[in-house]
């Protein structure tokens, strides 16, 4: 992968478009103590030019989000109904979701979950709390065919309930076997992602460094991934862009930024270099 590859599937904005031409997305995040993970998911959809943002937040942290990212549409959530969610009626009015950012304090995260596989019909990029979800749920697979989960490598241990030390032995066909199992779409972060269809083809990402290695920085690739899904016409190119580009930003910002202060609140403004001299 390489930026003309990239531009060569990014869709053009047309001149007539209007907020919901380009990407709708939901984002099902944060909790309490765990805000940043909301907010770093915003800023990677924006990164990639979504254009209409929703997001389910606890309303306990939406003072923190909001003013954070003031152009998101929220849906405050105070914590007393596990229909909040379906109440709302707007899984069908969406082209991709994210979920699971930050999620773990939240009551009802396993109920959303839940509703999100039965109801909505558009990829749903899983992360963090959702993942451990589907590690204890199994079940929940069959419910959905077109998740993409994105775990790091021990929260594919817990996935697979294999030990770290037996996957990295064999990490590959262990991806491969999972996905092909569970008719999902695998990314499995680390030092060279590995990004796996469902039904078993492999591609390895060439970019990105240990810049990346901090927290926050699969919130972000979360919303760039959702944000992707939502603008392309077939999911698993939007996958494998999302996380090119997602280590793309950090090699080019690192040749003038240290890798040991590398700022994911400005993924953004990275974005919008690349953008702007494509």
């Amino acid at each position: 992968m390489n930026k003309n590859e990239f531009f060569k599937h990014y869709p053009v904005r047309k001149i007539d478009s209007n907020k919901f031409d380009n990407g709708r997305i939901l984002l099902i995040s944060g909790s309490y103590g765990m805000a940043g993970a909301s907010i770093l998911n915003i800023k990677g959809a924006r990164s990639v030019g979504t254009s209409y943002i929703r997001s389910l937040i606890p309303s306990n942290i939406y003072p923190i989000v909001s003013t954070n990212e003031i152009t998101t549409v929220y849906h405050p959530d105070d914590l007393s109904n596990k229909n909040y969610l379906n109440n709302l009626n707007i899984l069908n009015k969406v082209d991709a979701i994210g979920i699971g950012s930050g999620l773990n304090n939240h009551p009802f995260h396993l109920d959303y979950l839940k509703d999100v596989l039965i109801n909505s019909n558009v990829p749903i990029v899983v992360d963090a709390c959702s993942l451990d979800d589907l590690a204890n749920n199994e079940e929940l697979y069959k419910l959905n065919n077109k998740m993409i989960l994105t775990p790091h490598l021990g929260e594919f241990s817990r996935l697979t309930h294999l030990s770290t030390e037996e996957i990295l032995k064999d990490k590959e066909n262990i991806a491969i076997n999972f996905a092909k199992k569970n008719n999902i779409t695998l990314v499995l972060k680390g030092n060279k992602t590995l990004i796996v269809s469902n039904n078993g083809d492999i591609s390895i990402n060439n970019s990105g460094n240990e810049a990346l290695a901090r927290a926050g920085s699969g919130d972000i690739l979360t919303g760039m991934i959702t944000g992707l899904c939502a603008l392309y016409d077939d999911y698993l190119t939007a996958v494998k862009d999302g996380v090119w580009l997602h280590g793309y930003l950090c090699d080019e910002e690192i040749k003038s930024h240290s890798k040991e202060i590398f700022d994911l609140t400005k993924y953004s403004e990275y974005a919008d270099k690349f953008f702007f001299n494509r």
